[in-house]
C-alpha cells in the first residue's frame, strides 16, 4: 500500500468530502483504503467521485456525522493500481529513504522530497548531521536506482559547505 491522496473536511450534508489525489492523471480505483486507529487499513467503496469538483463519496458515509469520522486523513492504494510513470519519473515512496551516494560513498540519505516550487529538491540530512536542499535535476543527480534504493548525486561545488 502507498499513500495516494488526503481526505479533507466534508462539503455539504450529503456525507461527500473534499480529496485531494497526488499521483497526476490517477484514476481512483473503486475501493480505497485509510488506517484506522492501530494501523489497519479499512477500505471504503467509492459511491461517487467528481475530480473536476475533488469531491468524493464513500457507501456507508451518506451524511455529514458519518463522513466527519473519516475527515483529515491519508488514503491508500495497492501498489500494483499506481500508473507506470516514464523514464526518469518516480514516485516519492521510491526515493524517500534512499542512500545518496557522492564519489562512492554514501553521504546521506533522502528525508523528504519538497515538489513546491517549479524545480523539486530533494532534502537530503547528511552524515555531517546537517540538513542539505538538492535540486533534482539531472545536471546533481546522476542516476536513481529504485531497487537498491540509491541517488547517485554530484552537488555542486561549496553545496558541502553549506
Amino acid at each position: 500500500m502507498v499513500i495516494a491522496g488526503k481526505i479533507h473536511g466534508t462539503h455539504g450534508v450529503r456525507g461527500d468530502l473534499k480529496i485531494e489525489v497526488f499521483p497526476p492523471n490517477f484514476k481512483l480505483p473503486p475501493v480505497i483504503y485509510i488506517k484506522d486507529k492501530k494501523g489497519n487499513f479499512l477500505p471504503l467503496e467509492v459511491e461517487a467521485y467528481s475530480k473536476k469538483k475533488g469531491l468524493i463519496r464513500f457507501k456507508g458515509y451518506d451524511d455529514l456525522d458519518k463522513a466527519k469520522k473519516i475527515k483529515h486523513r491519508y488514503f491508500y492504494v495497492e501498489i500494483s493500481k499506481l500508473p507506470q510513470l516514464g523514464k526518469d519519473t518516480f514516485y516519492e515512496y521510491q526515493i524517500l529513504d534512499a542512500d545518496v551516494i557522492y564519489n562512492g560513498k554514501v553521504i546521506g540519505k533522502v528525508v523528504k522530497i519538497d515538489d513546491r516550487l517549479s524545480t523539486a529538491y530533494l532534502i537530503i540530512k547528511c552524515t555531517d548531521e546537517k540538513t542539505r536542499h538538492l535540486p533534482f535535476i539531472k545536471e546533481f543527480v546522476k542516476e536513481v536506482d529504485i531497487e537498491n534504493k540509491k541517488v547517485y548525486i554530484q552537488p555542486p561545488e561549496g553545496w558541502f559547505s553549506l
